[in-house]
């Protein structure tokens, strides 16, 4: 009698997931899609991306892997895209093709710095804007706004340049050789 209690209950246990696996199949779905694409970094291209670049990135906050949509304006869309829409402006084409990938897509518009050890971000939207702290001895040649460090000898400069975007590598390694 127990044996056949518990086979009722794995049943129903069992029919309860299979709903619940439907529905969200169902909702993971892109609403006015019939056959929704999920590309990985390596399905198209040599590096697996339908744009080589991407200023206007978007993430969505609830994906995890994170995935990337890129909303830059284009002439024409690359051959890697499967979804190429007319912008709304009307003065280009717009990739809405998505990419699930640990990896933030890369820039177009280089960051003011080649590396950062101590950088400072805020986030309004899922990409923060990020400008570097570091005091140096010269500002990269990029940099538009290098200002002169208050109270430093020998005199040391840091760059006020934001960046939309990850701030980039470090310049020093976290984990030296002598650890």
């Amino acid at each position: 009698m127990k044996s056949s209690g518990m086979m009722a209950t794995s049943s129903i246990v069992l029919a309860f997931l299979v709903v619940v696996a439907g529905l969200v199949a169902a909702t993971a779905r892109p609403s006015g899609t019939t056959n929704p694409v999920r590309r990985l970094p390596t399905s198209a291209g040599d590096d697996g991306w339908p744009w080589e670049c991407c200023d206007f990135v978007v993430q969505d906050p609830l994906s995890r892997p994170p995935r990337w949509q890129c909303n830059d304006v284009v002439k024409e869309c690359s051959p890697n895209c499967r979804r190429c829409e007319k912008s709304p402006a009307g003065d280009g084409f717009v990739c809405r093709d998505w990419i699930v990938s640990l990896l933030e897509p890369r820039v177009c518009t280089p960051r003011p710095w080649d590396c950062c050890d101590d950088a400072v971000c805020v986030t309004f939207d899922n990409i923060p804007t990020c400008w570097c702290a570091d005091k140096v001895e010269k500002c990269p040649s990029n940099c538009k706004e290098c200002v002169l460090v208050e109270k430093s000898d020998p005199p040391h400069y840091s760059c006020l340049d934001r960046f939309h975007g990850y701030p980039g590598p470090k310049c020093t390694p976290w984990i030296s050789k002598d650890n």
